[in-house]
């Protein structure tokens, strides 16, 4: 969220499920404790980083989450092994990937200023390229 002014909304949705007898029975330092507990156990906190998107596939609708920042809960989740392991596998995945991006963005740049590091050999991503743009 951008303003730290701003009620979370975990916390309008709260209010909008409960009584409005309830809500108004509630005193000012009940209402805070209620907020406070709800923001503790949710990751409603603010994020540096709030990516939230929904598109349309197959004619259904998915959303995609990503959230950073810091665990500013009081009790911390338990992970299990599966998880760490998904983790792990994405983060190496991801990695190597940008690693294999910077990898080709370079040799393209070489082979777009005509530099030969090894002569009479070459990958063909180049040649590839050229003979796919003049199509």
């Amino acid at each position: 969220m951008s303003s730290q002014s701003r009620t979370p909304i975990v916390i309008d949705r709260f209010y909008e499920a409960l009584d409005e007898n309830v809500i108004a029975e509630l005193a000012p330092q009940h209402k805070q404790a209620i907020e406070e507990a709800i923001i503790s156990v949710t990751l409603a906190s603010r994020h540096r980083v709030d990516i939230r998107r929904g598109f349309p596939f197959f004619g259904k609708r998915y959303y995609m989450v990503f959230l950073l920042g810091r665990d500013l809960r009081k009790r911390i989740r338990p992970e299990s092994k599966l998880s760490r392991i998904v983790v792990t596998f994405l983060i190496l995945f991801a990695t190597l990937f940008f690693l294999f991006c910077i990898l080709l963005t370079l040799y393209m740049i070489k082979s777009a200023l005509g530099i030969d590091v090894f002569q009479h050999f070459h990958v063909g991503i180049w040649d590839w390229w050229l003979n796919l743009r003049d199509r």
